[in-house]
Parts: structure tokens; sequence; C-alpha cells
């Protein structure tokens, strides 16, 4: 089982390592924003997505708390 999780792991790392003639920054792709904004984006999606995820783990788990 770990030997299957350890491969599964190092294949999703080599597929996901950008090459680097592809690698760019944030802001190299969306041009007009700055830094900050990108940031700041970020951080409210992250929070929006926590807060979704809170509950629904919260409603797993109280059904199946009986």
């Amino acid at each position: 089982m770990f030997n299957i999780f350890n491969s599964l792991i190092s294949f999703l790392i080599i597929v996901c390592m950008p090459v680097s003639a592809f690698a760019r920054c944030a802001v190299c792709y969306t041009k007009g924003l700055s830094g900050a904004s990108i940031a700041v984006i970020v951080i409210i999606l992250s929070a929006f997505f926590l807060f979704f995820a809170n509950k629904f783990l919260q409603k797993f788990l109280d059904k199946n708390k009986i």
C-alpha cells in the first residue's frame, strides 16, 4: 500500500513540476494586475473556500455523530 502511495506522489510531483520555459510568475499571466491585488484575490478566495469546506465538514461529521 505504501509503495502505491509513494509511486502516486512521485508521479504527481513529476507531472506538476513546471518546465523552466513555461514557468512564469502570476503577474506575467495577469496583464494589468499588481502583485498586491493578486494576493488579495487569493486571500479572499481561500477564505471563501475554507468557510464552505468548514460548513460541509461540520454537516458531514454531525450526520455521522449519532
